[in-house]
């Protein structure tokens, strides 16, 4: 086991000692094999040490520490009552020390910490890949930031983002962009409604619908896409209700108080019903961003897992 090279311990743990004290770390491996062991030979065996050396750092801690930790005798070693004291906090000590290097190891590698993504409408695209990571990684804090789209690029700008699914082109070269996925549009529809029950369905199906749409003051490129879906038809809509996001759309559209039009990829709730349009091929395509200068672990796991 490897350990830092020293450790400061406070007079208030062990009375009779100065201020504030410098021990090696080494010397408290030394001085808990003897207070285990209560025998210098034996603990020098078990350190791979000579007896000599043991003896000396044994002396020098007690120096440094300004108390005796041991009562020795020609015939036996003894712990003082600070010698007790002293091994219930050098046992602490070896343990922090530990958990700070299996801690250390595991932010390296991925395995713990936290990520700050950055989402807006389009999340869709990563709800597998974060049950995935999730699951491959559940000691990762995973912090889900709802902003739209121009909001997360200047988080990212300002390093109070790790990563964000944006819904817009990235044109600044101190960005990494990854393309998700283009996914299509389809109606969402209440379970119940009477067009759930059509065997083909067209976007003109939909004209005299209660429209539900994500205004575009929302910040992500939704409505300009709807917008564009229904005037490249001929069409206009019947918008009468707005959400801020697809998640309170969809909720709407369950509890029936209208249609809309959303990306095949999104989880819908219970009563609510996709339907593929016959007449509609457009596509949404968000992309993640990051900073170039983020060289974060757990962050490139993240990006690994991304749908190609």
């Amino acid at each position: 086991m490897k350990y830092l090279k020293s450790a400061t311990l406070y007079s208030k743990d062990i009375s009779d000692v100065r201020s504030e004290t410098v021990v090696e770390l080494r010397q408290i491996r030394y001085f808990l094999a003897l207070a285990e062991e209560l025998n210098f030979s034996r603990a020098a065996q078990r350190l791979h040490i000579a007896q000599p050396p043991l003896s000396r750092q044994i002396r020098e801690l007690e120096e440094e520490i300004g108390a005796k930790l041991f009562h020795r005798t020609k015939r036996q070693v003894q712990l003082t009552a600070a010698g007790k004291l002293f091994m219930t906090k050098a046992y602490e000590i070896l343990d922090q020390v530990e958990q700070a290097r299996i801690r250390t190891r595991m932010t390296s590698t991925g395995m713990e910490g936290e990520i700050r993504i950055g989402f807006t409408g389009a999340v869709h695209d990563m709800i597998p890949t974060l049950q995935e990571f999730r699951k491959r990684f559940p000691k990762v804090i995973i912090s889900l930031k709802h902003m739209n789209s121009a909001e997360q690029i200047e988080a990212l700008l300002e390093n109070k983002l790790d990563i964000g699914v944006v819904g817009i082109p990235v044109k600044n070269n101190q960005l990494e962009v990854f393309p998700l996925p283009k996914v299509h549009f389809m109606a969402v529809l209440p379970d119940n409604h009477p067009l759930v029950k059509r065997e083909s369905l067209y976007l003109r199906d939909l004209k005299d619908e209660t429209f539900i749409i994500i205004p575009r003051s929302s910040g992500h490129i939704y409505y300009d896409m709807v917008m564009g879906i229904f005037q490249q038809a001929g069409l206009m809509p019947n918008f009468t209700i707005q959400a801020h996001d697809l998640q309170t759309a969809l909720a709407l559209v369950a509890s029936g108080m209208g249609v809309t039009l959303a990306p095949s990829l999104l989880q819908t709730y219970s009563g609510v019903i996709k339907r593929k349009l016959q007449d509609v091929d457009q596509v949404l395509q968000a992309s993640l961003v990051w900073r170039k200068d983020n060289h974060s672990q757990i962050l490139d796991n993240l990006v690994a897992m991304a749908p190609k």
